[in-house]
């Protein structure tokens, strides 16, 4: 496969529902054929936003989300997801999320509040976007390294997203300074659904691609070298307002602790250097 469009994954975020009863809720959803070891954890994390607010009313948008990677999931067309209610109030809900396996075994699990906006309740943010250099003299990472095998499909072909990196990406070569952090550049790739259930999930989407990538620029490593690797364990976001996805969106990110393999990643995510989302993840991170 040489290309993943918008429109694919707006088909593999719409879930149809497979059953009920007290306890909960249970949909299916198409997974990602790319990569094919494993699904990829942005999808996952997508999944679970749209999941959570498949039985809302009007007028009620993700706040928070916690994710836990508890093992790989297999591609294998179709992933079964089961939803429960933790709780409900007026103004705020909590949906937990959890893709099982054919046994019953969770796989992934994520708890998802969702909430009124409250413009009578105050609001302020003193975190500002780094400054860089615009989109525009960048390219995109199917351009940057089109037809280049040393890198994983995934990252060099067409996906729903462009996605440019403000410095040059360290996927095969050491970074020349030990920073821990970097900025991207990103915007939908076509015709956007723009609801806010579908636009949060975009934003989960995307903030699995390069969240822990900081880690191999501060210890001068190479992303894709052989047997360098990535495993998710927790993965958390916070919205503090949802953009137009046709616009494009900075993404500063940072690996500011990497103990004995495991990386903290945050990041803040800005539109028009409007505050629109927090980010953190923690992975293990193995250096070749």
């Amino acid at each position: 496969m040489d290309e993943i469009t918008l429109g694919q994954l707006w088909e593999m975020l719409t879930l149809t529902e497979e059953g009920s009863d007290e306890g909960g809720r249970t949909w299916s959803a198409p997974d990602q054929p790319v990569p094919d070891d494993r699904v990829f954890g942005g999808l996952l994390l997508a999944q679970a936003v749209v999941a959570a607010g498949q039985d809302l009313p009007a007028g009620f948008t993700p706040v928070t989300m916690h994710a836990d990677f508890l093992a790989g999931v297999p591609t294998g067309g179709r992933g079964t997801w089961r939803v429960v209610a933790l709780g409900d109030a007026p103004g705020l809900v909590s949906r937990r999320a959890t893709l099982h396996d054919e046994d019953g075994t969770p796989l992934f699990s994520a708890t998802v509040r969702l909430g009124r906006e409250r413009s009578d309740l105050p609001s302020y943010t003193s975190v500002r976007p780094r400054e860089v250099v615009g989109p525009e003299s960048l390219v995109d990472l199917s351009v940057r390294y089109a037809g280049d095998e040393r890198i994983p499909p995934w990252w060099r072909i067409r996906r729903p997203v462009d996605l440019r990196h403000v410095e040059a990406p360290t996927f095969l070569e050491p970074a020349p300074e030990r920073r821990t952090e970097q900025s991207l550049w990103w915007r939908a790739r076509g015709e956007v659904i723009g609801d806010p259930l579908r636009t949060a999930a975009v934003i989960a989407y995307v903030s699995d691609m390069s969240l822990v990538e900081p880690a191999f620029r501060r210890t001068g490593t190479s992303r894709h070298a052989p047997g360098s690797r990535i495993l998710s364990l927790t993965h958390s976001i916070v919205y503090h307002s949802l953009p137009d996805l046709t616009d494009w969106l900075q993404m500063d990110v940072s690996v500011p602790t990497l103990a004995h393999g495991r990386g903290h990643g945050v990041g803040e995510v800005f539109a028009g250097g409007r505050h629109v989302a927090s980010l953190a993840q923690l992975a293990l991170v193995k250096l070749a």
